[in-house]
């Protein structure tokens, strides 16, 4: 089946200015199911949002509703690099174990369709990548969308440059009045971050990447990752002023790869304008591919 793809100069219906409570409200009960399997509502079909990231696949469901039902996380395994499938049957194995763990916690089959998410700047092809691994899963793909397109469905965006910083990729896109006029992503992410602790602290890769995992509780290393987070703001601020868009949208960012402590001031400092920090940054981009999902399905 083909998925038609979700790119720049792509018109959005109106999503309105980004409202925190609505974004708690729609995030934080997905945070919560990643510790506590019980669902948080009740459901007869499901609109399910894949994402696969470079460090972790993610499987939201939301209910007939749209109200968020649970979340489910597995390791990529390597299966994705810079946001694009290099391994496909292991980018399959590792849904399908999110996919299992998600009819154990529901306790039945799991009616629905689904639909999945790509970096800016892939070609058709490759994004066609994301839509075949839910298929091979046995689930319809009815939306496949830019990444941080998605975020901006989470986050309830219509004007905005939103960045999402994913294990291997800074990605970001511009919206004006709801459409999507500007996007590029480019190498540097939350595994690069791994990198530099691993080499730094002469750590495996996976011992590093669980102590970047913890760094709230080992401040100390935080110093360590300024320069990715500085590499990180110059990508974010370059492609603001090739566009035209430095200091005229607001910038939001999330991802995993946001999560450090004093992320939002060094990456304000070097963007030279306030830069927001989503809640729950590393659920934003798959919920917001059930969401949109959804409010296309159902809305």
């Amino acid at each position: 089946m083909r998925v038609d793809l979700d790119v720049r100069e792509t018109e959005l219906p109106s999503l309105g200015p980004w409202d925190p409570e609505r974004v708690t409200d729609l995030l934080a009960p997905l945070e919560e199911s990643l510790e506590d399997e019980r669902p948080r509502a009740d459901w007869k079909r499901l609109f399910l949002g894949f994402d696969l990231g470079t460090t972790n696949l993610v499987l939201v469901a939301l209910n007939e509703e749209g109200r968020p039902v649970t979340a489910v996380m597995e390791s990529s395994r390597a299966a994705v690099r810079d946001g694009v499938v290099v391994d496909y049957w292991q980018a399959i194995q590792g849904m399908k174990s999110c996919l299992e763990r998600l009819q154990r916690r529901l306790g039945r089959d799991l009616p629905g369709v689904g639909a999945a998410a790509f970096p800016p700047g892939v070609g058709e092809r490759t994004a066609q990548v994301c839509a075949h691994v839910v298929e091979a899963l046995g689930f319809d793909c009815r939306g496949l969308y830019e990444e941080p397109t998605a975020a901006a469905e989470a986050l309830g965006v219509q004007e905005g440059a939103i960045v999402d910083i994913g294990g291997g990729t800074t990605g970001i896109s511009v919206l004006r009045e709801g459409r999507v006029v500007y996007s590029a992503d480019e190498p540097t992410g939350g595994t690069h971050m791994t990198l530099v602790l691993a080499g730094g602290l002469g750590l495996e890769f996976d011992e590093a990447e669980t102590r970047k995992r913890r760094i709230a509780q080992e401040p100390r290393l935080v110093p360590l990752l300024v320069p990715v987070l500085e590499k990180m703001g110059t990508i974010v601020r370059d492609h603001l002023v090739r566009s035209g868009h430095l200091g005229r949208v607001p910038v939001l960012v999330s991802g995993g790869g946001a999560v450090l402590p004093g992320a939002e001031g060094v990456l304000s400092r070097v963007v030279g304008e306030p830069v927001h920090l989503a809640p729950h940054p590393l659920l934003v981009t798959p919920a917001g591919i059930a969401a949109r999902l959804w409010r296309e399905r159902r809305g």
